[in-house]
């Protein structure tokens, strides 16, 4: 979604390229506007060297003054490329830095393999304080290669419809209290947090958890939540009109192990919803604790549930964390601010 805002925004300004795998639906969009010309397939989730070598011919053929490339995988490539394309000037966007999940050894060399990548790049954008705090503790770039530009999404128009009626036409209970988590099913997210905070909630018959999304651990999810016999919990699967589910829910709730800055949480706040989250990077920089939502440290569980119970019995507070959520979103995750923060970085390349 991010590399498509860029696209959208930019498209009359620069002229655009794009190297990615196609996949649906942002691959399948991007190759369908760019056409074939202007769209280099990437392997999904691999190296390849015979792609490596298509991407450097592919700069060359095409003049690619300034490559901005988003994620590991697309950083590999980009600045190993630079190697044989120097005239370029390279952007790296990290969408996080994933380290504290690695072991010790895995963790010494992909920090070794970044600040070898790093002589290759131009210039870093961190999409959080956070991020940019750890990177540099890691001293994978100095203070001055980074700037730090928060992720962003449009602000559509508002739904008109209400919480009842919006409830009536998704079809989801009116009498409940809908706890929602929009994720992707992996590692990342912690589900399994997800289902331990409902098991301990699963006295109040009034509280249901919405887990909406799909991934690689659904099916797993699926299975645990029929074994341990856990009723409070819907997966109502991959929804694109996810504005109406968030609209039609109570509390935002993140368990995740690491972000960079999650999308889902700046979704939330537009949606003028109260948070409760796990207190990691990222996460912290959307929730201010006590103001939009609550933090809580990762693996308490128990507290999590507690938060919940405590939004659960009060109406004030939810109303002010919820008025709290969008004043957050309209002060820091514009995405007209997104842009033009983007944009003076390129220019620095121009």
């Amino acid at each position: 979604m991010h590399v498509d805002q860029l696209i959208q925004g930019f498209s009359n300004e620069y002229e655009i390229y794009c190297a990615a795998p196609v996949e649906e639906p942002y691959g399948v969009k991007w190759l369908n506007e760019l056409g074939r010309e202007k769209y280099l397939v990437l392997p999904y989730r691999s190296f390849s060297t015979r792609y490596w070598i298509r991407l450097i011919f592919f700069i060359k053929k095409n003049k690619i003054d300034i490559i901005h490339a988003h994620g590991k995988g697309a950083g590999i490539y980009a600045r190993l490329a630079k190697l044989f394309t120097p005239r370029v000037c390279l952007i790296y966007t990290f969408h996080g830095l994933h380290i504290s999940h690695y072991s010790k050894v895995a963790k010494y060399l992909y920090i070794l393999l970044e600040r070898i990548l790093g002589k290759f790049t131009n210039q870093f954008i961190n999409v959080s304080n956070g991020e940019k705090q750890v990177c540099l503790e890691n001293k994978l770039f100095s203070e001055s290669k980074s700037t730090v530009i928060y992720n962003a999404i449009e602000k559509n128009t508002e739904i008109k419809l209400t919480k009842e009626e919006l409830r009536r036409k998704l079809n989801l209970p009116e009498n409940k209290f809908i706890v929602i988590s929009v994720v992707r099913f992996n590692l990342q997210k912690n589900i399994e947090g997800i289902l331990e905070i409902a098991k301990i909630i699963a006295s109040n018959q009034n509280i249901l958890f919405f887990i909406t999304g799909d991934g690689e651990e659904k099916d797993m999810i699926e299975k645990r939540i029929k074994e341990e016999n856990i009723n409070n919990i819907r997966l109502p699967g991959y929804k694109k009109n996810i504005d109406e589910y968030l609209h039609s829910s109570d509390i935002y709730l993140s368990t995740s192990l690491w972000e960079g800055l999650p999308y889902s949480l700046i979704e939330a706040v537009k949606a003028g919803l109260p948070i409760v989250a796990s207190n990691v990077t990222g996460n912290n920089e959307v929730v201010t604790n006590n103001f939009n939502g609550y933090l809580f440290d990762l693996n308490n569980s128990n507290k999590a549930a507690e938060l919940i119970l405590e939004l659960y019995e009060s109406h004030e507070k939810r109303e002010l964390f919820g008025s709290n959520s969008k004043k957050v979103f309209n002060e820091k995750f514009q995405l007209d601010s997104m842009l033009s923060e983007t944009k003076k970085v390129y220019s620095k390349c121009c």
